[in-house]
């Protein structure tokens, strides 16, 4: 199978500890159950992702009836299946408290809070602080693909510096979110390919594939825990 594995540097110093994979066009993974055999996990769990901010805690099987955009676990040989196809999908490691997570975050959940959200969430749970984790953003719309017919009027609370014309710097605004809430720079990493300008590899919702993403095809983030 053609899946990515390690898409992200930042994450190989934890290979032992952290298995990574992207999925991509080629793939054409369907189900999550697909995803955890590739990786060699035991058990899965997706979300049914709605464009909001609310991240749960996951520790058993989960069928995607979970109605959430960012999940986390402490369990080992959990498969986290998060689904993309334009929006950023980010994973998120804690390596002292092998602790991970994967947040889906489309322009909706960007100006609703995901982010902090998830930051909150896993505080809550595990007294971890954004300074602990490593962030990486898989890929996503770029500056010049992410346009809007009035991205002043659709995304009202997104800082005027990422409003260029009628196009919105979403990638820039998630950054700048992860840095005001303490998550060091040199932890935080960006893929750098964009699912718009590479209809060819990624689904992409806006490039071509709307049909086809809105019957279930996407590009599918997934991380496993290993103790």
């Amino acid at each position: 199978m053609p899946m990515i594995i390690s898409p992200f540097s930042l994450f190989r110093q934890f290979d032992d500890h952290l298995h990574v994979a992207l999925f991509t066009k080629e793939d054409d993974i369907m189900n999550d159950e697909t995803a955890m055999k590739a990786l060699g996990a035991d058990r899965a769990a997706g979300l049914w992702q709605i464009h909001g901010n609310r991240t749960v805690v996951i520790r058993e099987h989960g069928n995607r009836t979970e109605h959430a955009d960012g999940m986390i676990t402490d369990v080992s040989g959990l498969a986290l299946c998060l689904r993309v196809a334009d929006c950023q999908g980010f994973l998120i490691y804690a390596p002292a408290r092998s602790v991970a997570g994967v947040l889906h975050v489309g322009w909706r959940g960007l100006i609703a809070g995901a982010i902090p959200e998830f930051f909150r969430v896993l505080n809550a749970e595990w007294g971890i602080q954004p300074g602990e984790v490593y962030a990486a953003g898989g890929p996503s719309l770029c500056l010049a693909c992410a346009d809007f017919s009035d991205p002043t009027l659709e995304l009202p609370p997104l800082p005027k510096e990422f409003i260029h014309g009628k196009t919105a710097d979403l990638q820039g605004a998630a950054t700048k979110q992860l840095l005001d809430l303490g998550v060091r720079p040199d932890r935080i990493e960006r893929h750098a390919d964009c699912t718009r300008c590479r209809p060819d590899l990624y689904w992409t919702y806006r490039g071509g594939d709307r049909e086809a993403v809105k019957n279930g095809h996407a590009n599918m983030l997934v991380c496993v825990i290993r103790k």
